[in-house]
Parts: C-alpha cells; structure tokens; sequence
C-alpha cells in the first residue's frame, strides 16, 4: 500500500486505554477467509500494542476454521457486553470499533447507546432507605460492647447512591 494512501489514525492503537468497567475483549475470525481478512490484520498489526498498553485486560482470541462472520465483543462489569460484527471490514475499522468500545459503549449521543456504569440494584443503598435508621447497625443485647471503628454504616458504605425527586 502507498505510503500517501495509509488512514492517518494508524497511532490510535497506542492511545487506546480501556474505562475501568472494561473487563474482556473477545476478537473471533475464521482463518483464511476474505470476509474475515481485516479481522486477521487487526489481530497482526494493532492488537499487540493494544494488548501492551492495557495488560489488566483480559483478551480472548477465537480462530477457527468454520466459516462465521468475524465479531469483536466487548464485556464489561455485571455480565454487560457490547457486539460488533465485522464482516468485510479493513484492519482500520475493527480498530475503530475497538476503539468505541474502549470508551465504553458507543461515540454516539444517547441514553442507550453507552455502557451503564451504575451498579445493579441489588448492590446499590439509597440514602431514601436509610432515612431514620442506620441499615447496618446491629443493636446488641450487651450495651457496653465497644463500637467498631472499621465497621460499615449507611453514611460510609462505598455505594451509597443519593437520589433526587
């Protein structure tokens, strides 16, 4: 290819760092086949410097030899997970997609369109269950036992969500 002819996004491979609820990419291709060609040059030429550069990333390859249609996956936190297929693509546009997905879902505007970061409800404690009482504090028959210093309570727990109404 001519040098005058080569996408000038080339260096993104090095800037390309994942957000913190990033956990896995899946890259999987058929070997040898035209439709899967730029995902086999991706994984060549820009997934080692992608691989470097994010080492807390766990990287998934799947060659096989049965024709399917090459995708890219991105997994993040609480079972989230973004798919891209990449049939016919350039090495160049499966690094844009992988790209879109390191900033965490999509470069589009919208509600839906990027990964939620919020953690599932299950896991969160709203300052509106927590008005009065303390969830956490266990009121022992003993009244002189010492209070615990490290202890977790409502006001200190690491995902308190204030909401609004």
């Amino acid at each position: 290819m001519l040098h005058h002819m080569q996408p000038t996004n080339t260096f993104t491979a090095n800037t390309i760092r994942f957000v913190p609820h990033f956990l896995a990419l899946r890259v999987s291709w058929t070997h040898n086949s035209l439709m899967s060609e730029g995902m086999e040059q991706f994984v060549e030429e820009h997934l080692p410097q992608i691989r470097e550069n994010n080492p807390r990333i766990k990287f998934i390859l799947q060659r096989t030899h049965t024709e399917c249609d090459p995708f890219v996956v991105g997994e993040y936190a609480y079972l989230r997970s973004r798919r891209k297929r990449c049939s016919w693509k350039t090495a160049h546009q499966v690094l844009s997609m992988v790209e879109e997905m390191s900033i965490g879902g999509d470069y589009r505007p919208g509600k839906k369109l990027g990964v939620n970061r919020r953690l599932p409800r299950g896991l969160e404690l709203w300052d509106t269950e927590t008005m009065g009482h303390d969830v956490f504090h266990v009121h022992s028959k003993w009244k002189a036992d010492p209070k615990d210093p490290e202890a977790v309570t409502s006001m200190n727990h690491p995902n308190l969500v204030f909401r609004k109404y």
